[in-house]
């Protein structure tokens, strides 16, 4: 039987050489097998370690082995003291997040317009909204807000100026587990002499975590954020939301 031929481990053929084969032919099948295991492992100049996949760990170990625990579904490296296992960050049911990164599922981005002034003692819509179609049932939303306001009020009748906001759904209902209240301006009388309508700019930006229970439309599908405002001693000034941006982003937690 002639001398086998090939360039990688899976060309080599396991039946021969046969117990009939010509024994001169016994270097040529050593040749052959060195030569398809450097092609195969160029750069082996040292140990190696392989991946390990069983339930059981390895009995055998050295520092930098890989074994996948197929018990607890988790890749597992032997660290460099080979006295233990370190757990890495990779989850083989979910998007594979490497090393302890957070898998996002997906992104939404607005871009909010202009308010007119609003004057209200209780909440009322700004405008600013974004709506996010929520692709899995148990991930968390990060809703981001960032926008220039400004603030005036008249100083004839009022010393305390405030302005708020709360992140709410549609109808302006506060989004569970999130913080009502949010003061975004804060203009007070200080007995100097001032004109009687005075007015200030602020910059404002906020994230809110909202887990899936407390999504206000579902924790799939479609779910919309709005931002509400208020202030102290409406009748006596205001606050106009400037352009703004906000986005969604969903997390696999």
């Amino acid at each position: 039987m002639a001398v086998e031929t090939g360039s990688w481990i899976s060309d080599l053929v396991p039946a021969q050489p046969t117990g009939t084969s010509v024994v001169s032919e016994g270097a040529g099948h050593l040749r052959i097998i060195k030569s398809i295991l450097q092609l195969s492992f160029p750069n082996v100049n040292d140990d190696v370690n392989a991946i390990h996949t069983k339930a059981t760990a390895p009995t055998s170990t050295s520092a930098g082995l890989l074994w996948f625990d197929t018990t607890a579904n988790e890749l597992k490296l032997r660290n460099e003291a080979d006295s233990a296992w370190i757990t890495l960050g990779i989850d083989p049911t979910t998007n594979y997040g490497i090393l302890g990164s957070t898998p996002v599922k997906a992104v939404t981005h607005a871009i909010q317009a202009a308010s007119s002034t609003l004057r209200s003692a209780t909440y009322v819509d700004t405008g600013f909204a974004i709506t996010h179609d929520k692709q899995s049932a148990t991930s968390t939303l990060y809703i981001y807000c960032g926008f220039h306001e400004s603030t005036f009020t008249s100083w004839d009748t009022v010393s305390t100026y405030q302005s708020f906001i709360r992140l709410a759904n549609s109808t302006g209902t506060l989004i569970t587990g999130t913080t009502d209240n949010l003061l975004i301006a804060d203009m007070k009388e200080d007995g100097h002499s001032v004109s009687a309508s005075a007015e200030m700019g602020f910059g404002y930006s906020r994230i809110w975590k909202v887990t899936a229970a407390n999504c206000p439309d579902g924790t799939s599908g479609d779910n919309t954020f709005d931002i509400w405002n208020k202030q102290t001693n409406a009748g006596d000034g205001g606050t106009a939301f400037n352009n703004g941006v906000m986005f969604v982003m969903e997390i696999e937690e």
